[in-house]
């Protein structure tokens, strides 16, 4: 009877593997290979590359903690991301740069859709240049100076430095390239420090890093350069902001005068406003509309705001438009079945109720479809 029960529990674990393996798992794990057939299913992206591209800075957090947990960085493949994907595909020198806005209700993949665009541009070699979340630099306030190049702007060094680093981080796989792009002209930092004409592009990165005080020229400089390489071919440059509506939002930052500054006036912000802009091609601009720049994300009760023309206010609809506008949708009842499966092989689900088709539907009930609350009922279960 023993042996009966033993070979029955065998049997089903099996099955459920195979389950797994074949009908949850997409057929490849390249990003690039992705088809339709494979909407619906997980693909998982190399822990090497999650630290590569610093994936611990831009998940969200509760994400991030699964991803620590289960040592597994496993994503569901979903129709907003192959759109994305397509926009990438047809970029090219000959064409100005293209801006995809990701909108949709809080916690339907936003940032996770903007985490695997970052890793397929790595895969396709791509120049990455990502902000982890715009409103950090309006809303967080720290270390703050007048603009020696610009009177009336405001520099953040400490946010120029510490995107410095991110962008060195996140483009190791092409920094080789990077190095052989020489600067159009020589920046003058301060009295004594320079970068010279026909100087690597990298070494402007460098000089940030080490001085904090003219950083934020050096995002500046870097900013233009990447531009100016990208239209000649040499590159292809994502831009990925998230947050991407707070380059029109509200600042936290006092001027001499004790008004709140706004965030045209700081440097950071009018540097990569420049991206939306037509001058420039071989590029993408990809950016997040969120819904926390004007009210609590969390909110369920407010009037729903969530479209681009909502949340970029007039003055930065008219700045992006024209946009591809990408919505982020609720689970449909097979891409909840397809995580509840992976939650249950990797035993984030523990008990025996919520790993049921029973526990299933009382999911479905509670989370309402919603990515971000299926996961977090899940993570309790």
């Amino acid at each position: 009877m023993l042996a009966s029960r033993q070979t029955c529990s065998l049997s089903f674990r099996l099955a459920r593997l195979s389950f797994y393996r074949y009908y949850a798992k997409t057929s490849t794990d390249n990003p690039s290979n992705l088809t339709q057939d494979d909407i619906g299913k997980i693909y998982q992206i190399p822990l090497e590359a999650t630290k590569a591209l610093a994936f611990e800075k831009i998940l969200p957090s509760k994400f991030n903690k699964q991803v620590n947990t289960m040592d597994d960085c496993s994503i569901l493949c979903r129709q907003q991301f192959l759109e994305v994907i397509n926009c990438l595909n047809v970029v090219r020198p000959s064409l100005p740069s293209i801006r995809v806005v990701l909108w949709g209700k809080f916690g339907t993949g936003k940032t996770l859709t903007l985490a695997q665009t970052i890793h397929f541009a790595q895969t396709q070699n791509w120049v990455i240049f990502n902000v982890k979340d715009v409103m950090n630099w309006t809303r967080k306030v720290k270390d703050v100076q007048s603009s020696v190049y610009k009177p009336g702007r405001i520099d953040l060094p400490e946010y120029s430095v510490d995107f410095l680093q991110h962008f060195k981080q996140q483009n190791q796989h092409v920094w080789k390239t990077l190095s052989g792009l020489n600067t159009e002209r020589t920046y003058e930092w301060t009295k004594v420090e320079k970068t010279m004409q026909d100087r690597p592009i990298t070494e402007i990165v460098e000089m940030g890093i080490a001085s904090p005080l003219v950083a934020n020229d050096c995002v500046g400089a870097l900013c233009r350069e990447l531009r100016r390489h990208s239209t000649s071919g040499a590159i292809r440059l994502l831009v990925a902001l998230d947050g991407g509506n707070s380059l029109y939002g509200k600042t936290l930052i006092k001027k001499a005068d004790r008004s709140f500054a706004v965030p045209e006036e700081l440097s950071l912000i009018y540097q990569v406003k420049k991206f939306l802009k037509d001058d420039w091609t071989n590029g993408l601009v990809l950016m997040i509309a969120d819904k926390r720049e004007v009210v609590d994300a969390r909110d369920t009760l407010a009037v729903p705001i969530d479209t681009p023309i909502e949340l970029f206010t007039e003055q930065g609809f008219e700045d992006i438009d024209p946009f591809i506008p990408i919505e982020t949708k609720l689970y449909s009842e097979n891409e909840a079945r397809i995580i509840h499966e992976y939650y249950k092989e990797k035993n984030w689900l523990i008990t025996e109720e919520a790993r049921s088709d029973k526990g299933l539907r009382e999911l479905h009930y509670l989370a309402a479809y919603n990515p971000y609350y299926f996961e977090r009922l899940c993570a309790f279960n």
